[in-house]
């Protein structure tokens, strides 16, 4: 083979300079001919590989050779064109590192900037794609070349699965509409990895790669250059799981394409409604019968569907926890709001002006947006239908049918009708009563008439209903539920044959001849968008004069991907909280609980993989059902502590686990590292463990600070272009990015194996200054960097954070609760059985006799606050004097505020900042308020591991 002279590559450069700009030149018209903003890619670049071969080589020799500023410029296509082709065989770790690796001599003539001005320079001239969303954010350079491989082998798979996921919601309007594709598309990814999602938030380029991937084999795409979607099926193609996704999905989607909305030929009262119709995120109301008498519930919905039109929620749905109108006592754990099966007990009449789901710590805005998407009925009654001996469904047309049995709950501002049939029920609701209608099979005017006065329709000689096929949902009244994709089969019944027949369905009308002799109509809707519909039906007589009509209410739902976890119902559930985890979140206390048969002996599979999906170890466990948050920390300590799963889980990228019993049940959940743009990497050897920093940003002044567990709030500055040893004792090393690159990332050190054999704790030194908000906001703000990084495969780790948490949190308190409490506190320390101090934790809580009290009362109170809900209610109500003192009367978050600080307290800082400055200048002024809350804290801590162990007080 010839061997390439400079004169040679620069010739072969300029060569394809000028094919590519009549290439994209040309693309870029074709594409402005097009419906919506259709980008170019560089990946559509339609060279043969043998030129893209000469290109590769002509680029590596002229930036060796040290490449002038003159042809920089000028030929700029075939470099640009270079480095999409490496952002398509991107895997995820350090492009810039992989970049110089392939391209010799690159870090010495190279220029980062240079590849981004390539790249803008396409878009303004060709109209190329330009990046969007977080990862654009993060990530200013490299987010050019990455998204100009349309679809990097490291998310072709995602891809592939979320389209298969999703076929069964295509419509032919989103096959035409790649926008509105992407962000249906995006709406679904919220179950997959941190990585996918994020490009995902470019919704444009989602729809627009995907509209190209679900065409027929035989059939081009306006949106994608034909070579080009070629090479990303058959790099699909090369695995047979991505490729049996895709080809399900194609072939959904070419079936969509041939259908519409159409009457069928032959084989329903309804409602007519005003206002807002049924949303598919609407809570559905349950009666049961109970000892006390019939319960009221309410099945919540999976609210992940939100995220289309709402994706800014979707990370409050999935980390905080909520409360529902009207269930006192009950909060909805962290993320459930984003799963399937969840169901409350309402025990009192809610209140129809508060929102019916309200998240904790949630901004106002969140709040509004979820109100506004999940209602229950006004009132002032609730209709149910009598279905089974224990069991009524909300009926919310309000119509009732001769024959059948009602019961309506009302708040007693309803007065029931005067009929015979109409008796009194017994209802567990507080503020609520109820009443039973067994409806007689022949209705007298006077009857109807009773029951239209009383609020409630009466159905008429006309009834539209569903046939065929079992909706998804139906009433048996007027509101029926199908999922996306499916066919809808409606049955129209008249009392009287029409001539003809109007049909109303999202405004758009359609008058039709009724067959001749027939009482029945049937129609097929095929095709309706996800959302709420109303069919309105009309039916006219022979001088187009209006006879009788009904409706039926259409919930077209989002056939939501099944979760990881297994859907309600199944044998085995395993629920995440957060319901989409990181890695590091999941070996948090209380992120995993497995529900099933009480006292069943399951399989837990805990399986690490790389970046590839290739297994690097896997752990099984048996364990006992249910499986409390309360239970996880001893089992994910057993997981974590095989020597197997310690030695891959710093290599690892996610972890999958999976619960199953052969004849019951199976469950899986899944957790990933995310796509961070700093990572930590730890490697353990014979001479100490080190950390290795993976800087994936285009900032050259990222920062690296040691903090070591004997000083657990003092930086020590360490260089960032090199590995750093880790103190024997472990510690904490926490990267920050330069440049305005909003970037850090931190990691828990492993102690030393020898460490552990020696019989001297280490323990932390937190050293304060005076006592002022200040510094103890300064306490909240490093104890939030220790519980906020991530976990290594040494579980010795994660106790030496716990030991430093704990420290800071001390340190805190006794910064503002005094001498005397610090000096309690420090005989804790030493303390055999903390239990032997509660006597002199009472005592430090005050002299006075208000104050001696006050901690009598808490004292008194600890046995029946060992769960969160009683602790906070408890302590609320216990502390109301002294927040009026000390004017906190107003702040309702004030008793909640005052645990958090004496026991966790970096979720202060998370506080609105204004109403946190409030509360800490209070709490420093007042040191009894966090003495109390700091005893309520430690004492019901003591006795929950007492009665753990068997003990008592």
């Amino acid at each position: 083979m010839t061997e390439l002279t400079l004169d040679d590559a620069v010739d072969r450069l300029r060569y394809l300079q000028a094919y590519l700009e009549l290439h994209f030149r040309k693309l870029y018209e074709q594409r402005g001919a097009l419906d919506g903003n259709a980008p170019v890619f560089a990946l559509e670049h339609g060279l043969s590989s043998s030129d893209l071969d000469d290109l590769k080589a002509a680029v590596r020799l002229v930036v060796a050779l040290g490449f002038d500023q003159k042809n920089w410029r000028v030929n700029w296509l075939p470099f640009m064109v270079y480095a999409a082709e490496l952002g398509f065989a991107y895997v995820g770790d350090e492009f810039w590192l992989t970049f110089e690796s392939s391209t010799p001599r690159w870090n010495i003539y190279g220029d980062r900037a240079r590849v981004r001005m390539w790249f803008q320079r396409f878009a303004n001239e060709y109209g190329g794609a330009i990046p969007a969303g977080a990862f654009a954010k993060n990530f200013s350079i490299i987010a050019w070349p990455i998204t100009h491989a349309v679809l990097p082998r490291y998310l072709q798979r995602n891809l592939a699965h979320l389209l298969f996921e999703f076929r069964m919601g295509l419509t032919t309007d989103l096959l035409r509409q790649p926008e509105e594709l992407g962000r249906h598309l995006a709406a679904r990814a919220w179950d997959y990895t941190e990585r996918f999602r994020l490009f995902c938030e470019q919704t444009s380029l989602l729809g627009h790669v995907a509209a190209a991937l679900l065409s027929g084999d035989d059939e081009g795409s306006p949106y994608l250059l034909q070579s080009t979607l070629l090479r990303l099926v058959e790099g699909l193609e090369q695995e047979s799981q991505a490729k049996y996704w895709l080809q399900g999905a194609r072939h959904a989607a070419s079936q969509v394409r041939a259908r519409g909305f159409q009457p069928a030929g032959r084989p329903g009262g309804g409602i007519v409604t005003s206002g807002r119709l049924p949303n598919p995120t609407d809570p559905r109301l349950v009666l049961r019968a109970g000892e006390q008498g019939w319960r009221l519930y309410a099945e919540l919905p999976d609210l992940s569907s939100l995220s289309r039109r709402l994706p800014h929620i979707y990370e409050d749905l999935r980390t905080k926890r909520a409360r529902i109108e009207g269930a006192n006592q009950t909060v909805i754990a962290r993320g459930r709001l984003t799963t399937i099966g969840q169901e409350v007990r309402l025990t009192r009449w809610p209140n129809p002006d508060v929102p019916f789901v309200q998240l904790e710590d949630g901004d106002d805005w969140s709040n509004r947006m979820i109100r506004d998407q999940v209602m229950i009925s006004r009132g002032p009654i609730w209709l149910f239908k009598r279905r089974s001996r224990d069991t009524a469904v909300d009926i919310k047309s309000k119509l009732v049918h001769p024959g059948g049995t009602y019961f309506v709950a009302h708040d007693g501002s309803w007065s029931a009708p005067g009929l015979p049939w109409a008796q009194s029920l017994p209802l567990d609701v507080l503020g609520a009563q109820a009443v039973r209608l067994d409806v007689p099979e022949h209705l007298s005017e006077s009857d109807t008439a009773a029951l239209v006065t009383a609020g409630l329709s009466v159905g008429t000689d006309v009834s539209v209903r569903p046939v065929g096929f079992n909706a998804s949902a139906w009433d048996g009244e007027g509101a029926v539920e199908w999922l996306a994709g499916e066919t809808g089969l409606v049955g129209i019944r008249a009392g009287q044959t029409p001539a003809s027949f109007t049909l109303d369905l999202a405004g758009k009308l359609r008058t039709m001849a009724w067959p001749e002799g027939e009482r029945d109509l049937f129609l097929k809707l095929d095709d309706l968008p996800v959302g709420g519909h109303l069919l309105q039906v009309t039916l006219r007589g022979a001088e187009q004069q209006e006879l009788t009509g009904g409706s039926l209410a259409i919930t077209i739902r989002d056939p939501q991907a099944r979760s990881d976890s297994a859907e309600a119902g199944e044998g085995i559930r395993l629920l995440a909280s957060p319901a989409r985890p990181t890695l590091s979140e999941l070996w948090e206390p209380g992120a995993v609980s497995i529900l099933g048969p009480d006292g069943l002996k399951v399989e837990l599979l805990a399986t690490l993989r790389d970046e590839g999906n290739r297994e690097l170890a896997k752990v099984q466990h048996s364990v006992l059902l249910p499986l409390n948050g309360s239970d996880w920390t001893g089992v994910a300590s057993k997981v974590r502590r095989d020597d197997r799963f310690a030695r891959q889980f710093d290599r690892a990228e996610s972890v999958e686990l999976s619960v199953f019993r052969a004849g019951v049940g199976y469950a899986a959940l899944s957790a990933d590292r995310g796509f961070q743009p700093l990572r930590w990497q730890l490697f353990r050897d014979r001479e100490g463990n080190r950390a290795h920093l993976i800087d994936r940003t285009d900032s050259g002044s990222t920062t690296v600070e040691l903090y070591r567990v004997e000083a657990p709030l003092v930086a020590v500055a360490c260089r960032a272009d090199a590995d750093v040893i880790a103190p024997s004792t472990g510690g904490l090393l926490r990267a920050k990015a330069g440049d305005g690159v909003d970037a850090v990332a931190t990691v828990l050190l492993p102690t030393q194996p020898t460490d552990l054999l020696g019989t001297k704790r280490t323990v932390p030194e937190i050293r304060t200054g005076t006592k002022t908000p200040g510094e103890v906001l300064k306490l909240v703000q490093g104890y939030q960097v220790w519980a906020a990084a991530d976990l290594p495969g040494d579980v010795f780790a994660q106790f030496q954070r716990d030991e430093v948490l704990e420290a800071i949190t001390r340190a805190a308190v006794c910064l503002v609760g005094g001498g005397r409490w610090t000096a309690v506190e420090r005989q804790l320390l030493r303390a055999a059985d903390p239990l032997d101090f509660i006597e002199d934790l009472k005592a430090a809580i005050g002299e006075s006799e208000e104050q001696k009290r006050l901690a009598r009362t808490i004292a008194m109170s600890l046995h029946s606050w060992l769960d969160p809900i009683s602790l906070l209610t408890g302590f609320a109500e216990v502390m109301q004097g002294a927040l009026r003192a000390n004017n906190l009367a107003d702040h309702d978050s004030a008793p909640r505020f005052l645990l958090t600080l004496a026991g966790r307290p970096g979720l202060v800082a998370n506080w609105p900042a204004v109403e946190r400055g409030e509360l800490l200048h209070a709490v420093v002024g007042t040191p009894l308020l966090l003495r109390a809350a700091r005893f309520a804290v430690l004492g019901t801590r003591f006795l929950s591991k007492a009665e753990t162990a068997g003990k008592g007080f």
